[in-house]
């Protein structure tokens, strides 16, 4: 009787450490992973500062191609980097640019006056229907 005695203790005692080792396994191989040293830049308030626009290939730097798109609604999120004319001025908030028959609206609280040359960073997005530039920058050039 001694004798099982041992064996069963040795086998609960080998069992309890091999579903904590699955489990540490298990917890270390998760999705989110082990968790981040104090050097590893965690979310917007990170140690990386994000590239210029520029750098980014989901960035569009041709206002033909938002202009001239069948569909700008597809376009939706997209960046934008622009270096264009100011065609007009539609409010104290708001510019076209573009030429007349496929000209885009770019909402600002910048100042900027007809005809200028502007670089423009920002997000197209949509409000009723109307697909149109939120400038985070504009720069006049």
């Amino acid at each position: 009787m001694h004798f099982e005695s041992h064996v069963r203790s040795a086998w609960v005692w080998a069992l309890a450490a091999g579903l904590t080792a699955l489990m540490v396994a298990v917890l270390w191989t998760s999705p989110e992973g082990p968790p981040p040293s104090r050097e590893t830049p965690v979310g917007t308030a990170g140690r990386v500062t994000a590239g210029e626009p520029d750098e980014s290939p989901a960035t569009l730097h041709d206002l033909e191609t938002m202009a001239g798109a069948l569909d700008q609604h597809e376009l939706l999120g997209w960046h934008v980097d622009f270096h264009v004319k100011v065609s007009a001025i539609r409010d104290a908030t708001s510019f076209w640019i573009g030429k007349a028959d496929s000209r885009v609206l770019v909402v600002s609280m910048t100042p900027v006056s007809a005809d200028q040359f502007v670089r423009i960073t920002g997000t197209i997005e949509a409000q009723d229907q109307q697909v149109y530039i939120r400038a985070g920058s504009v720069t006049p050039e």
